[in-house]
């Protein structure tokens, strides 16, 4: 991660980083945050509160500079909820955050309460209200991305009604630090993808003319259906589940975009066309990325295009393995996130779930990581 120290001291150097052992304020003082939507007003102070609770070490540095806080709040690429004092100090925060602001779905995500005010259900209040404006934007749901290294997050999303989706192996930094936890430094962590369901789209509820719709088709290789059915029926939406051993031919060339932050950062494909030469531009993409050191490299493939199913399946035999499933991701339906880890230092007594259904989940994609290394040898010669 770039060392952004000298800008942050310049702008936060009179704001202190809260210490591991901070005084916690009363259940009474607790009782007075108001819980609001955030304006674009409350964008300095929101930027001090993150350099409280992280210091220098926050992942995504577009948290410390408040005017680029204000302009994601103005131009609606993030929804935020705000803790706030009496003296309109900003001690609690959650998002509603869109990749694109055409996708159908956003991330919950930025999740942060001052360590003085946690054991006070804060991150719980945030999150009601952040659902009750989801349901007001009248989106499908959201997902989430929840750190592995304590299960409080977990809890929060879990009391939402969110469902496991997969594990995002050594997806977050291990400079990370956050006051009031005890931190593993030098160490990448896991974390653990959820879906928040706001409406059903059961057929009961669909109109005749979607409950066949291509967006609702999810085009899987069979090995992945039971697993994949376990992650669906919770969640209470509708999905045809297609499996097929013919190949599909597309007669077109893939394109595939790719984002990574910095040297050293996980690297994000997302396929716009899928294509017959899909693997071969995969292996291409990997190839490129090679100067840049990702530990973990993810690939976005849409799972309502009937080429996903057989892609998928030669997908693994470059080392890519399920990572998480997103539904209603993309205009056109859900996308399977794969991985392919490059840094394979892996410690699973470090991924920590709230609940035995996420110790499944968990278990399963490290199985399927074994799997697929297993599998590596028998990667066609000509690829």
């Amino acid at each position: 991660m770039p060392d952004h120290s000298p800008l942050l001291t310049k702008l936060f150097g009179n704001t202190p980083v809260l210490a591991h052992d901070s005084t916690q304020v009363s259940e009474a003082e607790a009782a007075q945050l108001e819980v609001r939507k955030m304006e674009p007003s409350d964008a300095l102070s929101l930027a001090q509160c993150i350099y409280r609770c992280y210091g220098p070490s926050y992942p995504n540095p577009m948290m410390y500079q408040p005017q680029l806080i204000a302009t994601a709040l103005s131009e609606g690429s993030m929804f935020s909820i705000v803790a706030l004092t009496p003296q309109g100090e900003v001690v609690g925060h959650c998002a509603l955050s869109f990749e694109d602001i055409a996708d159908p779905i956003p991330e919950a995500a930025k999740l942060v309460v001052d360590p003085r005010y946690r054991g006070h259900h804060i991150s719980d209040r945030l999150a009601k209200v952040r659902r009750g404006y989801a349901e007001e934007m009248g989106i499908t749901g959201y997902w989430a991305a929840c750190v592995s290294n304590h299960p409080f997050s977990q809890d929060e999303v879990i009391s939402t009604g969110g469902g496991e989706m997969g594990l995002l192996i050594n997806g977050q930094p291990g400079d990370v630090q956050m006051a009031g936890l005890n931190n593993l430094t030098g160490v990448r962590h896991s974390l653990i993808p959820f879906y928040i369901p706001i409406k059903s789209d059961r057929p009961a509820e669909l109109p005749t003319s979607q409950q066949s719709d291509q967006k609702y088709h999810v085009y899987l290789p069979l090995h992945h259906h039971s697993f994949f059915t376990t992650l669906l029926t919770p969640l209470d939406l509708h999905r045809t589940l297609i499996g097929t051993s013919v190949a599909v031919k597309a007669k077109q060339v893939s394109q595939i975009s790719s984002v990574i932050a910095h040297q050293g950062a996980p690297a994000h494909l997302r396929i716009t066309v899928l294509g017959d030469d899909l693997v071969q531009q995969v292996a291409s993409v990997l190839e490129n990325l090679k100067p840049f050191s990702p530990p973990v490299i993810y690939l976005d493939i849409p799972l309502h295009n009937p080429l996903a199913a057989q892609e998928i399946e030669a997908l693994e035999q470059l080392g890519f393995f399920w990572a998480t499933w997103l539904p209603n991701f993309e205009p056109g339906g859900d996308i399977l996130r794969l991985q392919c880890l490059l840094d394979q230092r892996v410690d699973a007594q470090d991924i920590v779930c709230a609940r035995k259904t996420g110790e499944v989940v968990r278990d399963h994609v490290l199985a399927e990581w074994q799997r697929v290394q297993k599998n590596l040898h028998k990667i066609p010669a000509d690829l």
